[in-house]
Parts: C-alpha cells; structure tokens; sequence
C-alpha cells in the first residue's frame, strides 16, 4: 500500500510541475502572427503580421523574392516611408522576429505594408 501511494504522489508532483513550466517562446529569428502596438519617439502605432506572399527586393541582377510574413504598420501617409520602415523593424523585433529592410514597402489607405518584411 505505501508504493501505491508513493507512486499516486510521485504522478501527482509531476503533474504540478507540468503545470508550472514556462510558456515555450518561439526561438529568437522565427517571428510570430498576431496584431499589437509598437511605440516609436513617444507615437503608438498598429502592427499586424500575417502569413502572405514573398515580398521584392532589387538587386543588380533584377527584383528577387524576399520570404517572411508581411508586416503592416499604420497610420502613416504616403510620404512617411523611412518613419513606417523604422517602425516595421521594430514591431518585428517585438514579435520575436528579425527584419529585412531590403523588402520593398508600399503605401495603401493609411499603412505601409512590408511583404516578406519580417522572419
């Protein structure tokens, strides 16, 4: 009878402990989906990440397909392109991600979306 309650105690301590484990983080480099705000020089602005199509980049040899998730930043205007690629790089750091500054932006009611901006 006492191996049995051993036992009965020994799976119930490892049952606590699978409770109290730390959330798994994805590994630095891989970003994560999701919409959330990102503050740059005291302005909060909207970020959404989402799976999509390979973003451009020019090279030399012609434009070249860029893979990540495309990051969508706003509100900014249309000529606020470097201010909109300062906060693209940073809502993809929060994400866990690393950004590629050679994606091409591009400008659309209100937001500057990066395609292939973020992995």
């Amino acid at each position: 009878m006492q191996a049995g309650t051993l036992l009965g105690i020994g799976l119930a301590a490892a049952g606590l402990c699978a409770c109290a484990a730390p959330a798994v983080q994805a590994p630095k480099g891989t970003a994560q989906a999701g919409a959330f705000a990102v503050a740059h020089e005291g302005v909060s602005y909207q970020a959404r990440l989402a799976a999509g199509r390979p973003g451009k980049a020019l090279t030399r040899a012609g434009a070249v397909a860029v893979p990540g998730l495309t990051l969508r930043v706003a509100p900014f205007a249309g000529d606020q392109g470097k201010r909109a690629k300062d906060v693209a790089a940073l809502a993809c750091a929060q994400a866990g991600g690393r950004f590629q500054p050679q994606a091409i932006g591009g400008y659309a009611a209100g937001a500057w979306i990066f395609e292939g901006g973020c992995a």
